[in-house]
C-alpha cells in the first residue's frame, strides 16, 4: 500500500495571499480540516489546518478584537513549507501512518519532485485504506441457511 492508493488527487488549495476569512468559509463549505498553500505553479509553500487558526489570538488587540480580520493573509497563520512533512506518491502507507502518530499531524501534502501538490493523505484516508485493506469481509446475516 502506498500513498497513491489512498491520497485524495488534486486537493483543493489555497495561496498564501487568501485570506484567513475566505479559506475558513472554504474550508467550512467543504468539510475539510486542511488545505495545502501553493503558489502560482502549484509549489508547496505551507498548510493551513484547522489548528493553525489559534495563531490569530497572537493579532488580539487590548480590548479582545482582531484589528482586520478579514485581511489577514494566510500566509500570516500557515505551518510554512521548511516545517511541513511530505511524502511522496510512492512512499509506503505504513511509513506515513507512523509518522502521522509520531509527529501529530492529521494530514501530509503528497508532492512530486519539484515538491508540486499532488495529493493530499489525511488521517481519515489512511485509516479507511488499512480497514479496506486488512478488514476481513462483512459477514452476510440476511442467510438463516434454514
Amino acid at each position: 500500500m502506498r500513498a497513491q492508493d489512498a491520497m485524495v488527487r488534486d486537493p483543493q488549495t489555497v495561496s498564501p495571499t487568501t485570506t484567513v476569512w475566505a479559506a475558513l468559509a472554504l474550508m467550512r463549505q467543504g468539510d475539510i480540516r486542511h488545505l495545502p498553500v501553493t503558489d502560482e505553479g502549484g509549489t508547496l509553500q505551507g498548510i493551513l489546518s484547522n489548528r493553525d487558526f489559534r495563531r490569530l489570538l497572537d493579532f488580539l488587540d487590548p480590548t479582545g478584537r482582531i484589528p482586520r480580520v478579514r485581511d489577514i493573509a494566510v500566509s500570516e497563520i500557515m505551518t510554512k513549507a521548511p516545517h511541513v512533512l511530505v511524502a511522496h506518491a510512492e512512499t509506503p502507507l505504513v511509513d506515513i501512518a507512523q509518522l502521522m502518530v509520531t509527529r501529530k499531524v492529521g494530514a501530509i501534502p503528497i508532492v512530486d519532485p519539484q515538491r508540486r501538490v499532488v495529493g493530499l493523505l489525511a488521517q481519515k484516508d489512511v485509516m479507511r485504506e488499512l480497514v479496506r485493506q486488512l478488514a476481513p469481509p462483512p459477514l452476510d446475516l440476511g442467510h438463516t441457511g434454514s
